[in-house]
């Protein structure tokens, strides 16, 4: 993305503007600047421009080993711009800005901005590394419920502070505590689901004995009479299925 062509209507600092006045020389651009913005945003700013540095009373002041593209990043987020860190930006660099001049308003919009993102080794590395606090609990609880052989396969895993490696172990061994506990419970909701069912069934078998609910025999017995033929082969079938049903039942809970 071309940082200085942008369709953002944002300033490109790159000539005079409302007022402004000291200029960042980044590489072979101008940044045309205001010190108060700068001072009020930035404490190592604000040092800079205090009676006594060269920079207090120097028109131009040149920032080397800096990219100017990231500088021009920097601005568009400390100036008042309705601005909202995306993609398209350069996170690590700007919270690498954000640090060396002391930006700690900026600081909390990138961590804002990561704390939206998936978590993953890479971002737990970065909150390491810029002491990214909300951002690093989020990552070792999340990360706590994968699979630990997987997470340490990860680039970078090796990288986690031993401190962190340890609060993301008791983050697992928590999780797994707590799935071995839910399995549990679902384990006993199935067993007591099938238990019921089989009970049903063999009231269902206990009942027939009266011979009041047997099917349809299709005789003209009007109870079951064990001379028929036909009741007693009715009974011997219902006997069955319901035998079958119950120890399809008990099968299924061993």
């Amino acid at each position: 993305m071309d940082l200085f062509n942008n369709g953002d209507h944002l300033p490109k600092f790159s000539e005079p503007w409302n007022f402004s006045d000291a200029v960042l020389v980044v590489e072979d651009k101008q940044f045309h600047v205001h010190r108060s913005i700068l001072a009020i945003s930035s404490p190592v700013f604000n040092t800079m421009f205090q009676s006594g540095f060269k920079e207090a009373t120097s028109t131009e002041i040149p920032l080397p080993g800096k990219k100017a593209e990231k500088i021009y990043e920097l601005l568009c987020m400390i100036y008042p711009f309705p601005l909202q860190i995306s993609d398209q930006h350069d996170v690590r660099s700007l919270l690498e800005l954000s640090r060396e001049y002391q930006i700690s308003k900026l600081t909390s919009r990138c961590e804002e901005r990561l704390l939206q993102k998936q978590s993953s080794v890479e971002l737990v590395i970065l909150a390491q590394e810029f002491s990214l606090k909300r951002l690093l609990e989020k990552c070792l609880a999340s990360l706590a419920r994968m699979n630990f052989q997987e997470l340490k396969n990860c680039p970078n895993f090796d990288n986690i502070e031993a401190e962190n490696l340890v609060c993301l172990l008791n983050n697992h061994l928590r999780w797994l505590k707590e799935q071995h506990a839910r399995e549990i419970r679902q384990l006993r909701e199935q067993f007591l689901k099938e238990k019921g069912r089989a009970l049903e069934i063999a009231n269902e078998l206990n009942s027939c004995w009266g011979y009041n609910k047997l099917p349809i025999r299709g005789c003209a017995c009007a109870s079951y009479t064990k001379s028929c033929d036909n009741c007693c082969t009715v009974l011997e079938k219902f006997v069955k299925t319901k035998c079958g049903e119950l120890i399809e039942a008990l099968q299924q809970n061993v």
